[in-house]
């Protein structure tokens, strides 16, 4: 039986699977049967309907049954109301799991959103245990091209720091390329998710310790990059380790000044 907790009409376009008005209201009426475990008809239906904010005709309803029933997805049983069909609950288990991910990704983004030093300080704990183990699996697994690129983004934002211009950009941009080539698409997922959230602060704040130290950062990227590139696992975990822990001391120091 159907577990997805459904809250609003709302909460569901948010999520972005259903292309359009019908389809969301199968997957409701779907829901709601399969829910129900019985036999369910417009009327109890549409009851079912309002408690998410939707308010649908009973002849509306009807009509979407119909749809249902010819997509084989629901089965009239004699006088009762549908059933969930077979093939129905297979289109609602696949739908269910997609938007369970959805419903837990966008919890996520709500979650890692920053605006205090507090929250930034946090992050920057998480990019530490995150970007440690990245770089370690980096100088275990990259190859020659992954070896380049980590040597191009290094090179920018050595540019930048020679020509004196915010190196915030092609520093983040460092941090992103060796959890790409790590080969660890969780650890990168969640890295770009948390630079986003860190990229949207930073942009707000017109003094930032960190932009003002780019020489020294950049000179510690460049010790990451070559134990990285000497395939130097354990070197390139602890540099990457010591490397954020001076981040996070750089941030706590300008919360306290504030």
């Amino acid at each position: 039986m159907n577990c997805i907790e459904i809250t609003s009409e709302k909460q569901l376009l948010q999520t972005g699977l259903f292309p359009n008005q019908k389809k969301l209201r199968w997957y409701l009426l779907l829901h709601f049967i399969d829910k129900r475990g019985e036999p369910a008809g417009c009327w109890a239906l549409r009851e079912d309907l309002f408690t998410v904010g939707m308010d649908c005709s009973t002849a509306t309803i009807g009509r979407y049954l119909k749809e249902l029933d010819y997509q084989d997805y629901t089965v009239q049983n004699s006088n009762l109301g549908r059933v969930v069909t077979p093939s129905g609950k297979a289109y609602l288990r696949d739908m269910d799991e997609r938007l369970e991910r959805a419903l837990m990704q966008s919890e996520l983004s709500r979650n890692v959103k920053v605006t205090t030093f507090d929250e930034l300080s946090d992050l920057l704990i998480a990019r530490r245990a995150l970007e440690a183990k990245a770089a370690g699996l980096a100088a275990r697994h990259a190859d020659e091209v992954g070896l380049k690129r980590l040597c191009r983004s290094l090179e920018a934002h050595q540019a930048t720091v020679q020509h004196n211009d915010d190196p915030t950009e092609p520093a983040l941009d460092f941090h992103t390329v060796v959890a790409e080539i790590s080969g660890n698409r969780f650890i990168l997922s969640v890295l770009n998710m948390l630079i986003y959230e860190e990229r949207r602060m930073e942009a707000k704040m017109e003094t930032l310790v960190t932009r003002e130290r780019g020489r020294i950062y950049v000179k510690e990227h460049e010790e990451i990059a070559a134990a990285i590139c000497a395939h130097d696992a354990r070197r390139a975990e602890e540099l990457m380790d010591r490397h954020i822990a001076v981040l996070c001391a750089a941030v706590e120091e300008q919360r306290n000044e504030n």
